[in-house]
C-alpha cells in the first residue's frame, strides 16, 4: 500500500499541502491536515484492517492505520517518510535481540529531514509536530524499512522545561499587587490543553486562584498559544492580593508552583523508577514586603544533590535586601530510570524538595 502510486491520494493532497514550497512546511501541513480531520479509534494497532484508501474516505482509523494514511502522504510529496512499531510503556518492553511482532502494539511515522529524524503520531487531535506522548518512550523500537533497524526511543531524550516568575509590589495605595507569567514545557501544554478543551479557561483559573496560597483577585488573564500545538503554552495574569490585616502572617513565596506531596509514597520499592521525561523546573520571584510589615523569618536557603553526578539538584535560593525578598527555586531530573536501590535516596531527595517548597515568610505588623 505505500509502495503504490497511491495515485487517489490526489485529490486530497492539494488540499492538505496548502501551496507550501519547503519540505518542512510540506510535512507540518500534511501532519496537521491528518491529524486534525481524522479520529482514532483505537491507539493499539499496528497493521491496517481495511485499505488505506477505505480509511482515507470515512475519516478515521486506527493509530495503524491513520499514521499509515500520513507516511504514505508524505512518501507522496517526495519526503523520506516510514513507518515504526514500538511496545507502549503500558503495553510492557520489547527485546532488539528478540524481537517478537506480538510484543508491538503500536505504530508512528519518522521522517528524514535536513539529516534529522522526526518523529510523528497524527492519532492524537492535541499533539504538536516532531511530538510523541511519554507512553512512546519505551526504548526498543523498529523502522519498517529495507533494512528493519532496531532504534531506541528513550524518555532520557526528552526534557520537560518549564518557568515560572512572580512580581509582588505595594502600589499607591499601599496594596499588595503583582503579576505572573508562566511557559510550560510540551507535555505539561499538551496537558493543559485537553483540560481547558474539557473543563474551559474560566475553570482552569478558578484552580489557579485556589493553588495560589493567599487569597487574589486575578485580572488581565490570558493563555497564548492553544491553538498553536507546535509552541509551548504561556499563561500569564494580574493580580491583586485582597488584604493583609493580622498581625502575624503567613505566606508560602512558592504561590502553588512548589511540590505539594512527595510523589514516591511507599517506603520500599523491588522496581526501577522510569519517569516520563527528564526534568528542569524553575521558579522566580521578587516580592516587596507588605506596607506596615516586616519580615519576622525567612526559610533557609539549601542546595540539595542527589549523588557526586548530579543527576538531580535542588536549589532554593532566598534572600532580603531592604524591602524586597528575592527567591529562586530550581529542580532539575538529568534521568529518567532509577535502580530500585537508589530509590531511598530518590525518595528522601523529594522529601527535601517537598519540605522547602512548603516553608512559609512569616511578616508581622510594625509596632
Amino acid at each position: 500500500h505505500l509502495n503504490k502510486d497511491n495515485g487517489w491520494l490526489s485529490d486530497i493532497m492539494s488540499e492538505a499541502l496548502k501551496n507550501a514550497s519547503t519540505p518542512m512546511d510540506k510535512a507540518k501541513n500534511i501532519y496537521a491536515w491528518v491529524r486534525d480531520n481524522y479520529t482514532c479509534t483505537s491507539h493499539d494497532r499496528i497493521a491496517m484492517d481495511q485499505p488505506l484508501r477505505n480509511k482515507a474516505k470515512v475519516r478515521s482509523g486506527t493509530v495503524a492505520e491513520i499514521n499509515l494514511l500520513l507516511v504514505a502522504m508524505l512518501r507522496k510529496a517526495n519526503i523520506t517518510a516510514d513507518p515504526v512499531i514500538l511496545s507502549t510503556r503500558s503495553n510492557g518492553f520489547t527485546y532488539s535481540l528478540y524481537p517478537l511482532l506480538n510484543r508491538f502494539n503500536y505504530l508512528i511515522c519518522r521522517i528524514e529531514l535536513d539529516e534529522k529524524y522526526i518523529f510523528l503520531d497524527a492519532s492524537h487531535p492535541l499533539l504538536g509536530f516532531g511530538k510523541l506522548e511519554t507512553e512512546c518512550y519505551n526504548g526498543h523500537a523498529r523502522v519498517i524499512d529495507e533494512n528493519c533497524f532496531a532504534i531506541e526511543l528513550s524518555p532520557e531524550s526528552i526534557k520537560e522545561t518549564d518557568a515560572a516568575t512572580i512580581f509582588i509590589i505595594n502600589d499607591e495605595k499601599g496594596k499588595s499587587v503583582g503579576s505572573f507569567q508562566k511557559q510550560v514545557g510540551d507535555y505539561q501544554s499538551y496537558w493543559l490543553r485537553d483540560h481547558i478543551k474539557e473543563k474551559g479557561k474560566e475553570q482552569y483559573i478558578k484552580e489557579i486562584q485556589k493553588d495560589f496560597g493567599t487569597d487574589i483577585n486575578i485580572s488581565q488573564e490570558r493563555i497564548d498559544s492553544i491553538a498553536k500545538y507546535d509552541e509551548p503554552v504561556g499563561i500569564f495574569f494580574e493580580f491583586d492580593i485582597k488584604g493583609w490585616e493580622d498581625d502575624i502572617v503567613y505566606v508560602n513565596p512558592m504561590f502553588g508552583e512548589g511540590f505539594k506531596e512527595n510523589p514516591f509514597k511507599s517506603a520500599q520499592r523491588l522496581y526501577p523508577v522510569e519517569m516520563p521525561y527528564t526534568m528542569d523546573k524553575l521558579f522566580s520571584l521578587q516580592f516587596e514586603v507588605p506596607v506596615g510589615y516586616e519580615v519576622d523569618e525567612l526559610p533557609k536557603q539549601a542546595v540539595v544533590k542527589f549523588n557526586e553526578q548530579e543527576d538531580a539538584i535542588f536549589e532554593y535560593r532566598i534572600s532580603q535586601s531592604g524591602s524586597s525578598i528575592s527567591l529562586r527555586s530550581r529542580v532539575r531530573i538529568k534521568r529518567a530510570y532509577f535502580e530500585p536501590e537508589e530509590y531511598e535516596t530518590l525518595r528522601e531527595f523529594f522529601n527535601l524538595i517537598v519540605k522547602k517548597h512548603n516553608e512559609q515568610i512569616v511578616f508581622k505588623k510594625k509596632k
